[in-house]
């Protein structure tokens, strides 16, 4: 059976990690159709723009299957289970499309760094972000990465990795794991109108914008000054912005060709 529910509306494909049973848990099966799901999205130009979200309303992802982890007999099997979640975010990173990530209940450990390795992430009121990997001698070193990278403090990321605790989304919102807090009846409506906006911008600029600002976080800051203005003068050549000027003054909508 499927582990991963692909389902489309219009421009705007969601994936859900379907093991709801399982507190939507990762386990290499899922990993590796999460991976696949994400590389036939990039290569869809029909798709626009990407969500990821767990199934129910209890939890977005527990982090990895710990039933399987138990059972691993080699380094080379556990090497090959935690490679997943590096190859999945990367995936995500690697996507042309905004991710979206809807964030309800409980986004623990890997479920956590799924969560904030996307693009954007929404979450509801009610959620609880954490790394509680140490209660258990065990460490989120994988994961611990793209979160570095959202809060930019190492001191946050200590505290998370080597405290276990949890956060609510108010104070996720705070140290810069989460994009947007909604209340929780209002999370769906909030996806999917952010999806809808981005799946109606030039998918050119999203794509060289998406790609610009994770090149940029790794560069010094001159270094950073050059290569910007070199993508704006690029953006700028394609057919989306010439399209956009003149849709500008011709008071109408776009047309976008996404290139």
């Amino acid at each position: 059976m499927a582990q991963v529910r692909v389902e489309n509306r219009g421009p705007v494909r969601t994936l859900v990690i379907d093991r709801e049973e399982r507190r939507n848990a990762l386990d290499r099966a899922t990993l590796s159709e999460l991976e696949a799901a994400l590389d036939r999205a990039a290569g869809d130009a029909s798709v626009r723009t990407l969500v990821l979200r767990g199934a129910g309303e209890k939890a977005f992802c527990a982090g990895a299957d710990l039933s399987e982890l138990e059972g691993h007999a080699s380094i080379e099997e556990s090497r090959r289970h935690f490679d997943g979640v590096a190859r999945v975010m990367l995936a995500m990173h690697r996507m042309p499309q905004p991710v979206i990530s809807r964030v309800q209940g409980y986004a623990l450990a890997g479920g956590c760094g799924l969560a904030v390795a996307a693009d954007l992430t929404l979450a509801a009121e009610s959620a609880v972000l954490g790394l509680p990997e140490i209660g258990l001698g065990l460490l989120p070193m994988m994961v611990s990465a793209p979160i570095l990278r959202a809060v930019g403090s190492r001191k946050v990321v200590l505290d998370l990795v080597l405290s276990g605790r949890r956060v609510r989304a108010d104070e996720a919102l705070r140290l810069g794991l989460v994009s947007r807090v909604v209340p929780d009846a209002a999370l769906d409506g909030a996806v999917d109108a952010l999806a809808d906006h981005l799946a109606g911008l030039s998918p050119a600029a999203l794509r060289m914008g998406k790609e610009a600002v994770y090149s940029m976080a790794e560069m010094e800051y001159q270094a950073a000054l050059r290569y910007l203005r070199e993508v704006v003068v690029l953006t700028s050549r394609t057919e989306d912005a010439q399209e956009g000027i003149r849709a500008f003054f011709e008071k109408r909508d776009p047309v976008w060709k996404g290139r």
